[in-house]
């Protein structure tokens, strides 16, 4: 729909201008009316700024490819950049033959056919200036503009020059179609100014004026962000493309930090529409990170550590800030154990490295199945056993019930998982408290049954 309709729109300006350009031309020379004239040149220009368009408006429709990433809308920018060449050179001729016929007036012959085919070049232009304008703005296109604006000086002119014929007709003032003249010349230096750094300003990449400032704030907002930076913005065509930089803290997951970057690029299409948005993610660390944040990135950054988990610190002495820290780490159980050593021994230099306050770590290395298959198989329980693990974990303070039980062979090991509710109406009942009586609960039940481990899910009532 858009290719035919700004094609269309470019074939029916070249016969417009063809048309128009053939009338002025006889019925100038058949006059002598320098202003004629200068309108029959300038037609004369729309009719090679039209081909231009043409070619330049089926160029600009080809898709992106790799050899050109942003694609070619900007071939209609070099071609309006070359029509507003020209019509500079117009305007410096007119001038010329204006100053020339000054200093040796030229009484042009004034008769019926002067006036009608001016009126006929006003209607002309005015109906495809209208047309052209309306595509150009629809679509985004500086070379239908440019021909556009092409239209609308010769509509402009054409009055003047129907002024300039008129004084010399009805008055008698000769000079007065080279003075019109001199005004066609200024009246299209004038409009072509505008257009001419506008095509300038998307040549040399000019961000759209408050844009990026615009996007900044948008942007700084939002939550997760710390920092918008190196803001780029670039128009070709209707299409904008904008580049920016965001900070993140390093403690996001990739998935989170892509989440950040996806909703950055939503809010910029919302005040920038058809804008092809590129949100670069710098990771750095946060106002609120923790040493434990820190192990934990360092471990993500080490191949070989799965996770890791029951971390605390202690001091060395009472009066020194020197910590030890303590932690499990989580490996594959098929690594060869020198070389799982070795990596924790990596490890535990980048901790130090990384948070000099720590001087010591010790670390116990659990296995990790790397197997997605199931490892175990659940078993009947009988009722008496089932009431002794009920018993045993009603007996701890602040647990009202227990539901769910279920035990699991896993080859020589029998795990037990269940499910207690804790009473918080009390007092306020804090994770940390929960997590002790499920503690409790749970080594009871390894305790005084047997069972190698068990599973406690907590849930408040």
């Amino acid at each position: 729909m858009m290719k035919n309709e700004k094609i269309r729109v470019a074939i029916s300006s070249i016969i417009a201008s063809a048309s128009l350009v053939i009338i002025k031309l006889v019925i100038g020379f058949s006059t002598n009316s320098l202003g004629i004239l200068s309108e029959a040149l300038h037609s004369g220009l729309d009719v090679i700024a039209a081909i231009m368009t043409f070619y330049a408006v089926r160029i600009a429709l080809r898709p992106k490819d790799v050899t050109h990433t942003y694609g070619y809308a900007k071939y209609e920018s070099l071609t309006s950049l070359t029509e507003i060449i020209l019509l500079f050179a117009v305007a410096g001729w007119v001038f010329y033959e204006a100053i020339q016929r000054l200093l040796e007036p030229v009484k042009p012959e004034i008769t019926i056919f002067s006036f009608g085919v001016m009126i006929a070049s006003i209607v002309i232009d005015f109906s495809r200036s209208r047309a052209l304008y309306r595509v150009a703005r629809k679509y985004g296109s500086q070379a239908l503009e440019a021909d556009a604006l092409h239209f609308k000086a010769d509509m402009i002119t054409s009055a003047i020059v129907l002024a300039g014929l008129s004084a010399v007709f009805f008055f008698n003032i000769p000079n007065a179609d080279t003075y019109a003249a001199i005004v066609i010349a200024g009246l299209i230096v004038y409009t072509t100014l505008g257009l001419g750094r506008r095509t300038m300003d998307v040549l040399l990449d000019k961000a759209p004026k408050g844009i990026s400032a615009q996007i900044t704030e948008l942007t700084s907002g939002l939550e997760g962000i710390t920092r918008v930076y190196d803001v780029r913005v670039r128009q070709v065509g209707q299409e904008t493309f904008v580049d920016l930089r965001i900070e993140v803290p390093r403690t996001y997951t990739h998935e989170k930090a892509h989440t950040v970057a996806t909703l950055v690029e939503e809010k910029i299409r919302d005040i920038v529409p058809q804008s092809d948005v590129m949100v670069h993610v710098d990771a750095i660390p946060g106002t609120n990170e923790t040493i434990m944040d820190v192990v934990r990135l360092v471990a993500a950054e080490t191949t070989g550590i799965r996770n890791v988990h029951s971390t605390y610190l202690s001091a060395n002495t009472p009066q020194s800030d020197d910590l030890h820290l303590y932690l499990d780490v989580q490996m594959d159980g098929n690594l060869d154990f020198k070389e799982a050593h070795q990596i924790v021994d990596v490890f535990e230099e980048q901790i130090k490295r990384k948070i000099p306050k720590i001087k010591n770590v010790t670390t116990h290395i659990e296995t990790e199945t790397d197997q997605d298959s199931p490892t175990g198989i659940k078993k009947p329980i009988d009722e008496s056993f089932l009431e002794k693990i009920r018993k045993l974990a009603l007996s701890v303070e602040n647990v009202k019930d227990c539901q769910d039980i279920e035990m699991i062979s896993t080859g020589n090991e029998l795990h037990v998982t269940l499910k207690i509710q804790i009473s918080a109406d009390d007092k306020k009942m804090t994770l940390d408290d929960a997590h002790r009586i499920s503690t409790i609960v749970q080594n009871l039940i390894i305790s005084e049954l047997g069972i190698s481990r068990a599973i406690v899910h907590a849930e408040p009532i």
